[in-house]
């Protein structure tokens, strides 16, 4: 079930440049403590290196993911 939260972030980029680059350049800058997309909020814990990935509802079949920022960014890149 982690991959349908993980599916609906390559969802909310695909596509968008744009996007990519405001949750990556984040990482750098920390202007940004959360994200909302489409359908996935992106909450980073910048003291920890890492990312919380929830679905917009609350879902069972979509449970929070947390990702470290080498897997946030490799994950990203290659959408």
């Amino acid at each position: 079930m982690l991959d349908n939260t993980l599916s609906a972030l390559k969802e909310s980029i695909a596509g968008s440049a744009r996007i990519k680059a405001l949750i990556l350049d984040n990482i750098q800058s920390q202007e940004k403590a959360c994200i909302k997309l489409n359908l996935v909020y992106l909450t980073y814990l910048f003291a920890a290196k890492r990312v919380v990935l929830e679905y917009y509802a609350e879902d069972e079949e979509y449970p929070a993911v947390e990702l470290n920022f080498e897997a946030l960014v490799a994950l990203v890149s290659t959408q």
